[in-house]
């Protein structure tokens, strides 16, 4: 995904939205199970700072890059204690096995579409152990059907390509273009099964030592019309925190998995 994307989106990146809030949550409750051991730090996709500038502040030698420029200044306005490199999740300027671990817990690998083997290949170069949260394709396959009903009241080409492949490229259908803005302009996405994730970080070496759908219980929020601003987001995640069977989050990431070299 080129900087420019991801340049337009920054005002929106600290906006929770649906189950957003939660789902950061239940990632740092479990990403706080396999700190033990660690010192360094790369968070690749790392934006406007979320992660890597908590992790600096408690202590931890964090490397936050983002391909954005505008995202790496708003995260330095932030803070300045993390330091920023910017640079291609597809391409990082790293030794192999140069961080004790790399969290890659956002859009870069998903909204990399078909490059997003490489970044998971390279996510599993730099680092000895990794935690890495991408989109589940179930949850992808619903929204597009949603998507696509509402726009033209039938189920277009690109439902069935998220269902069979998890892939969704702007270009290939012609229909495409009558889902936008619905999926917001995403020029490319891909969507991972449980099973498809854990044997892509197999293949780069790594074991894996937790894989699961990621807050699939925050979508009864929605439908059932529970305000986040009226929840306690820590409280409702430690309850929810062994539940995690399902399709995923609705946005954000849906799948989470953990790798050791």
């Amino acid at each position: 995904m080129s900087s420019a994307f991801w340049d337009a989106v920054v005002p929106d990146e600290e906006v929770d939205r649906d189950d957003e809030a939660l789902n950061r949550e239940l990632r740092w409750r479990e990403l706080r199970r396999h700190l033990d051991g660690v010192r360094t730090i790369l968070d690749v996709g790392g934006g406007t700072g979320a992660f890597s500038i908590p992790l600096a502040q408690e202590g931890y030698a964090v490397t936050h890059l983002d391909v954005s420029p505008a995202m790496l200044a708003a995260a330095r306005a932030k803070s300045a204690l993390p330091t920023y490199v910017e640079g291609d999740a597809a391409d990082l300027p790293f030794a192999d096995a140069s961080f004790d671990l790399v969290l890659n817990t956002d859009g870069a690998i998903s909204f990399a579409g078909d490059a997003s083997s490489r970044v998971l290949a390279e996510t599993c170069r730099v680092g000895r152990k990794v935690f890495v949260t991408v989109s589940h394709r179930a949850t992808m396959t619903a929204t597009w059907l949603k998507y696509s009903l509402r726009a033209t009241g039938r189920v277009l080409p690109a439902v069935g390509e998220m269902l069979r492949t998890g892939r969704w490229d702007a270009a290939q259908f012609p229909e495409n273009a009558l889902l936008f803005p619905s999926v917001c302009d995403v020029p490319r996405l891909k969507a991972f099964t449980h099973a498809e994730l854990v044997a892509a970080l197999e293949a780069n070496g790594m074991t894996v030592l937790a894989a699961r759908p990621l807050g699939s219980l925050g979508q009864l929020m929605l439908p059932h019309g529970i305000a986040a601003a009226s929840v306690d987001m820590a409280e409702l995640a430690e309850e929810l925190d062994a539940m995690f069977d399902g399709p995923g989050s609705y946005r954000r990431a849906g799948l989470l998995a953990v790798g050791q070299r």
